[in-house]
């Protein structure tokens, strides 16, 4: 088992990296600023693709790529949703859509949805900057899960008292 400082030391190192969890996730989509969004939790609503104006089936991937980053780069959330999903049907093998999708639910806060399209596209393929994605992805729902793990127990369990110290150690950490 590992000792408490290791611990700490290991969260707070992958805790930095938090930063993007606020800021954007791994490789922008564009250079341009993207838009702030509230990091409001996670969801678990399937994905709805915009009206057949705004992502046609005969579109080239490139087009639909195109499209998705500039919905994307002006803060269309669902649009760009639509399109990367399109991008995900023209391309099943590609990962990139899948990073990308993975991106805009970061940025909106939908981690759960985050979490299922990194992973696709870590299917696709393996790459190191998915992996770092996923990663910040999951502590922030760890963090998350402790918070309220740490609210729904009873004030005397000792549990409690020990997820408390946690989460104040992880966070202290990040300062």
């Amino acid at each position: 088992m590992m000792s408490r400082s290791l611990l700490t030391v290991l969260c707070a190192a992958a805790l930095t990296g938090c930063a993007a969890l606020e800021q954007g996730f791994g490789v922008p989509v564009a250079s341009a600023a993207r838009p702030r969004t509230e990091n409001s939790g996670s969801t678990t609503t399937p994905p709805v693709l915009p009206s057949s104006s705004a992502a046609t089936p005969s579109s080239s991937p490139a087009v639909v790529e195109e499209r998705a980053r500039q919905a994307y780069e002006t803060g269309r959330w669902d649009v760009a949703e639509g399109y990367y999903l399109q991008w995900t049907r023209l391309q099943p093998n590609d990962a990139v859509p899948w990073f990308q999708l993975g991106n805009l639910y970061a940025e909106q806060g939908r981690l759960d949805a985050a979490e299922r399209a990194y992973r696709e596209a870590l299917r696709r393929r393996d790459e190191a900057r998915t992996l770092h994605n996923l990663g910040l992805v999951q502590i922030k729902l760890g963090i998350g899960a402790l918070r309220e793990a740490q609210q729904r127990l009873p004030p005397d369990d000792p549990a409690r008292r020990e997820t408390r110290e946690f989460l104040q150690t992880l966070l202290e950490a990040v300062r």
